[in-house]
């Protein structure tokens, strides 16, 4: 088993950090200006199978289009209305981008929140449906965090691993390069002695 760097654990803790916030109940929207008939993004890094859920709106009722793409471009979702919600499961890796075009031929400010991963989880609606107790809805959000931890340990680990494999092919490369570029270099001042060798003995032939 390979034991994960010093500078993965320290990314780990930050990621269980991160975790812990996130799966905080507040959610803080953000506000911004559209100008007529333009367009903004905005990126939000996930992992594959993550949750993303947002709410948009224009605050003036201009319609909006407003469109999710993941990280090899591909449309999650697509819709014009002036304010809305998705819910979308991420397929891949990567940075996934929330587009909005303001179709309209006036500015508008655009309000927009988004959760990801745990912090996208409806425990609210989890308690309701399967009538858990605080003390069980609080060790079933604990336990989901434990589990998004123990996921990202061994994605760090595995790109630990990957990392070395690409560093140990790279080093073989560059060894059997090297070893390549002496016999060159050794081939080519064989021919060059040979070469001189040849020519003096012709040339003292010819004085002769």
């Amino acid at each position: 088993m390979t034991v994960p760097s010093r500078n993965s654990l320290i990314h780990g803790v930050w990621v269980a950090i991160a975790i812990l916030l996130t799966v905080s109940p507040s959610t803080h929207a953000i506000h911004f200006e559209l100008q007529a008939r333009s367009q903004k993004c905005l990126g939000e890094e996930v992992e594959r199978n993550d949750i993303i859920v947002a709410k948009f709106k224009s605050m003036e009722g201009r319609k909006l289009t407003t469109t999710v793409l993941d990280s090899r471009g591909q449309s999650l979702y697509s819709k014009t209305t002036a304010s809305g919600k998705y819910t979308i499961t991420s397929k891949e890796n990567g940075e996934h981008r929330t587009c909005f075009f303001n179709t309209e031929a006036l500015p508008t400010t655009v309000e927009f929140s988004v959760k990801t991963g745990l912090g996208a989880k409806d425990y609210s609606g989890i308690a309701q449906k399967d009538n858990l107790k605080p003390i069980e809805l609080e060790l079933l959000r604990l336990e989901d965090i434990i589990n998004y931890i123990q996921a990202e340990f061994k994605r760090l680990e595995a790109n630990e691993v990957e990392q070395a494999a690409i560093n140990a092919s790279t080093n073989s490369r560059v060894f059997w390069l090297s070893i390549l570029s002496m016999l060159c270099i050794v081939g080519v001042n064989a021919a060059q002695i040979y070469f001189l060798v040849q020519y003096f003995r012709d040339k003292r032939f010819k004085d002769m």
